[in-house]
């Protein structure tokens, strides 16, 4: 059993998506009480939200993965967010034995939960494409910064040969209008 993780840091790599994903699972961890590491401080919690476009995006995570190890030996929770996850879900813990989480981007919503999990000792993996959007179960925008990403629209259902969103992102889903602007409004205001 590991204890409860109180400060987190999060790693996006690659697209728009993953940056704006990465944004929102800070605000989930917040609002549960853990506290962004600062710039250098070991991290009770390292969330990689990774890129699965090309193969040298997945590895560069993987690799990413081997350097937590600290010099005492010890190590953060770690989960494995994002498209790889969503790619190799059960696999990627196969793989390195050191990944306590493994979460799509359709599920990171359940994040906080899977954090708890962790720390009594379960090694929690959620893939799932649920048809129940995540978008209303995440909070209430608070950025306030000069930019900000804003979804609204994400998956594809294109299924081009050489390309592995429509796998990694699920179906095309697009938000409500309402919702949309309700957030750009929310984001304007802070």
């Amino acid at each position: 059993m590991t204890s409860a993780p109180k400060s987190f840091s999060i790693k996006s790599f690659g697209c728009q998506m993953n940056v704006y994903d990465g944004e929102r699972m800070a605000e989930l961890l917040s609002d549960t009480g853990l506290a962004p590491a600062a710039p250098g401080e070991d991290a009770d919690l390292v969330v990689l939200n990774t890129c699965h476009i090309r193969e040298k995006a997945a590895e560069k995570a993987y690799s990413d993965i081997g350097r937590l190890r600290r010099e005492d030996g010890s190590r953060p929770l770690i989960a494995l967010a994002g498209c790889v996850a969503q790619a190799e879900g059960a696999e990627a813990q196969a793989r390195s034995k050191m990944i306590d989480i493994v979460v799509g981007p359709q599920s990171y919503h359940r994040l906080p939960e899977m954090v708890a999990d962790a720390a009594l000792g379960r090694r929690p993996i959620d893939t799932a494409m649920p048809a129940l959007s995540k978008f209303d179960a995440l909070p209430r925008r608070r950025k306030a910064a000069p930019s900000a990403f804003l979804t609204v629209q994400e998956g594809c259902d294109k299924f081009c040969t050489y390309c592995v969103v429509p796998y990694t992102r699920g179906a095309e889903i697009s938000r409500p209008w309402s919702d949309v602007v309700a957030e750009a409004h929310a984001l304007v205001k802070a």
